[in-house]
């Protein structure tokens, strides 16, 4: 077991305190194939977010800064019910936002 360095940020950290991350979230129909990014959680965390905050504003949703783990993974779960259409435009968005992202 080694460090592993942030895609983000390029700090060096231990590998259980990392994340590995589906660059097109899975539940928005992302697989391996688009791409996985080693992320300190901290970065990790803010990915997810940002997606699913741009996602859910594409549908006039919108997650609250009081929001907690439940209301994230409720919305989660609406966003992978979505029609295959939706979904595309959802994953556009997230390779959009992985382009910003990572910059």
């Amino acid at each position: 077991m080694g460090n592993w360095k942030c895609k983000k940020c390029s700090v060096e950290l231990p590998e259980k305190e990392m994340e590995i991350s589906h660059d097109i979230p899975k539940y928005l129909g992302g697989t391996d194939l688009d791409g996985r990014s080693i992320l300190c959680k901290k970065h990790h965390k803010n990915y997810d977010l940002i997606i699913l905050k741009k996602c859910l504003k594409f549908v006039g949703e919108e997650l609250s800064e009081q929001s907690d783990w439940e209301d994230i993974c409720f919305w989660q779960k609406e966003l992978s019910k979505q029609s295959e259409t939706l979904k595309i435009e959802f994953r556009k968005i997230a390779g959009k936002t992985k382009e910003e992202f990572y910059g």
